[in-house]
């Protein structure tokens, strides 16, 4: 077991060489000097239900940056609610369209199928855009003709009153360090073979040409799991898809590409890529071997235990240079360390839950209708699709849709 503790050692220092490497090597797009594409060929789609009051700020934040217009996707229900939340920046840009059900594969897709710009924003209903150099540089990588979809700088809304150690929750913490460690990995995984598993789909810019083909539409909106239609994880089936056909992604991890959101309180064309999805689906069983191999090492050869113990702790790459980094950008969380270490302890046994309640959706924020979600999966699994669809029946400032009859 000593060989074991020792080889993972050595697989420890590996991965923070290479960590370190990429890291170095990561060089976020430069703006053109010439555009091809400007925020006059952009589309905003917005799908949204249980609409937050920061809606309205978001909106007029969005509306800064001129984009050709934007598609806001309710349900009737929701519908009057949003129409208060955009009334003190209605335009004429503005479009809100209502589809029967909750459903955020469908309402992304209502919304797409309804635009008319060259690049189709797809953003969340509580996404700051607090520079108006967000754009821009989210449209700078589609200048070369290979690329697809763009993510750039994801970070957390954190009001200015909650900026204290004595307001902000543990939950608030633990999604500010998801981020954090999000923004430190993906552009790491990026630069080591232009690959990454999903750009989280808070802000995200694809190509019109992509997200209103038909065989995406069909797929990304028929996606069965455990005989559910699947309402989330849109982003991850959005990413997987413009990689398997060929196109490129790009991780715009510039400042001038950063977009805050509100927080909660209470294998061979991407080998890096593969091999760290491979790693997390195995965390488990990673683990198991990690804590298996010290316990035995501890026993037979205690001064290699104690040294593999204080390299994780204080080492290069340890868990204190990585929580005082995590300080020293939010000092006021500090008090927080001990949670958020619990909290990413207990990951191992989140993946094994997770794997096997793939079907449930429940932890969303926000909902899909549930018998819209058991109707379509078993119409689905009868391979009759011809009622999933939406078709538009007006457009005249609001715009409404409706199932096919």
């Amino acid at each position: 077991m000593s060989l074991v503790l020792g080889l993972l050692w050595a697989w420890d220092l590996y991965e923070k060489v290479l960590v370190s490497y990429f890291s170095k090597k990561y060089k976020p797009v430069p703006l053109p000097e010439v555009p091809t594409y400007s925020p006059s060929d952009v589309s905003i789609v917005v799908p949204t239900i249980d609409t937050g009051s920061c809606f309205t700020e978001c909106m007029r934040l969005w509306l800064r940056s001129n984009p050709c217009e934007i598609i806001i996707v309710t349900v009737p229900k929701c519908k009057a609610r949003v129409e208060q939340l955009v009334a003190p920046v209605l335009t004429g840009t503005i479009t809100i369209l209502t589809v029967p059900l909750a459903n955020k594969r469908q309402q992304l897709m209502a919304g797409a199928k309804a635009a008319s710009g060259r690049i189709i924003a797809l953003v969340d209903d509580d996404a700051y855009w607090r520079t108006t150099t967000v754009m821009p540089y989210l449209l700078a990588p589609f200048e070369n003709p290979e690329i697809g979809l763009v993510a750039g700088l994801q970070s957390p809304e954190i009001p200015s009153e909650r900026q204290d150690a004595n307001v902000i929750t543990v939950w608030e913490a633990a999604a500010t360090l998801d981020m954090y460690r999000m923004n430190h990995d993906q552009p790491v995984r990026f630069a080591a073979d232009e690959g990454c598993w999903v750009l989280v789909g808070r802000t995200v810019f694809v190509r019109a040409g992509i997200i209103q083909d038909q065989h995406f539409v069909d797929a990304f909106t028929h996606q069965v799991v455990n005989n559910k239609i699947v309402n989330g994880a849109d982003d991850v089936y959005l990413t997987g898809w413009v990689l398997d056909h060929d196109w490129k992604i790009c991780v715009q991890n510039a400042p001038e590409a950063e977009i805050t959101t509100e927080i909660k309180r209470d294998w061979k064309k991407h080998p890096y890529l593969t091999r760290k999805l491979l790693e997390k689906l195995t965390r488990p069983l990673w683990a198991s071997v990690y804590v298996a191999a010290w316990l035995r090492t501890l026993l037979t050869t205690p001064w290699l235990a104690a040294a593999f113990m204080l390299w994780m702790v204080f080492g290069w790459g340890g868990w204190v240079s990585g929580y005082a980094a995590f300080v020293r950008r939010y000092p006021y969380m500090a008090s927080k360390v001990w949670a958020l270490f619990l909290m990413e302890s207990m990951g191992p046994i989140i993946d094994v839950y997770a794997f096997f309640t793939m079907h449930d959706d429940s932890w969303l924020t926000r909902r899909a209708d549930d018998q819209y979600v058991m109707d379509a999966a078993k119409k689905v699994l009868q391979g009759d699709v011809s009622e999933l669809g939406w078709t538009a029946t007006q457009r005249v400032g609001i715009e409404s849709w409706q199932s096919k009859p």
